[in-house]
């Protein structure tokens, strides 16, 4: 969507919510430029546009509006003429039909995940560190209004329980450093949407179950069931149970910041391998080889030594 396109609707519900509130049947619409910061120019073509679309009706005001302008303060050479304007019916049933839109819950959650797993693969080599940067952005919108907080946390809350994205939820509900994993790059490049992706996902194959208890920490928005459908012919169920438990136990290995980094890191990365649609053996060897490597230095502690048995035993399921 075009700037020119959201500043005519942001104009067309500036103009109606004046309109309400004073009782008259006409605003200036100088007003609106003032405080948008839209000059004399850019004004009065986005009147001429929603005019010729039959979404408002103006009149140009008999008197100089500079003479008020300068009695505020405005400086010499910004002055116009004021541009009084008001709706049409037609204006009306445009405003009444985008907020029917927008009141549309369901079509606003699938447009929340969608664009999450669009806007982050666009910045794939760029570092983001919240979710509040992508709510600022003005291209970000549903149908031309903004997304808020809590919607998009409980988008990126679903997106990672599908294993899609990885990042952490703070208090006041902002996501920090925000980032897809290989499945929510698969989705986006696969060119489907999220639904679309998950239900493809979910048909066909052999389906395994495992139960992950309490796989919370590193690993955001883990689920303790674990139910999947691959056509690899691979059963995940070790490896899904690994990543968890390493999310639980990583901050007690013992471990230098650096290596535990690391160690979550690739904890993440089987994970999102291990839940993918096809787990293919190559990935899920290499990744918990890299995990057992982090684990070299945690073998003296209780939890080291059980996530090294149960790695051991995921890499012998392959095979």
């Amino acid at each position: 969507m075009s700037l020119s396109k959201r500043r005519r609707i942001e104009l067309l519900e500036w103009v109606e919510e004046q309109l309400r509130d004073s009782g008259s049947g006409a605003v200036d619409a100088k007003a609106w430029a003032t405080c948008n910061g839209a000059a004399d120019l850019e004004l009065r073509a986005l009147v001429a546009s929603l005019e010729a679309d039959g979404l408002l009706k103006s009149a140009r005001v008999e008197y100089n509006w500079w003479t008020t302008w300068a009695s505020v303060g405005g400086s010499v050479g910004t002055g116009a003429y004021g541009q009084r304007v008001s709706l049409t019916p037609a204006g009306v049933a445009e405003l009444q039909s985008i907020q029917a839109r927008r009141s549309n819950r369901l079509k606003r959650k699938i447009h929340a995940r969608n664009v999450i797993l669009q806007w982050l693969y666009a910045r794939e080599d760029e570092p983001v560190r919240s979710l509040t940067e992508m709510i600022n952005d003005p291209e970000v919108h549903f149908h031309w209004e903004g997304l808020t907080r809590d919607e998009v946390r409980r988008a990126f809350v679903y997106l990672s329980e599908e294993s899609m994205v990885r990042g952490r939820i703070a208090v006041g509900g902002d996501v920090l450093l925000p980032s897809l994993t290989v499945r929510g790059i698969n989705c986006v490049e696969s060119g489907a949407t999220v639904t679309d992706f998950v239900s493809r996902s979910q048909s066909g194959g052999n389906i395994y179950h495992t139960y992950l208890p309490n796989a919370q920490g590193v690993i955001v928005g883990e689920q303790q069931n674990f139910t999947q459908n691959n056509n690899a012919g691979v059963d995940p169920s070790e490896f899904v149970q690994l990543a968890g438990y390493l999310g639980q136990v990583s901050a007690t290995l013992g471990l230098e910041d650096s290596e535990r980094v690391e160690l979550e890191q690739a904890a993440q990365d089987l994970h999102a391998a291990a839940t993918s649609a096809s787990p293919e053996p190559g990935s899920l060897r290499a990744l918990t080889t890299r995990v057992l490597d982090g684990l070299a230095n945690a073998a003296g502690t209780v939890a080291g030594q059980i996530a090294l048995q149960m790695g051991q035993s995921a890499l012998g399921s392959l095979g």
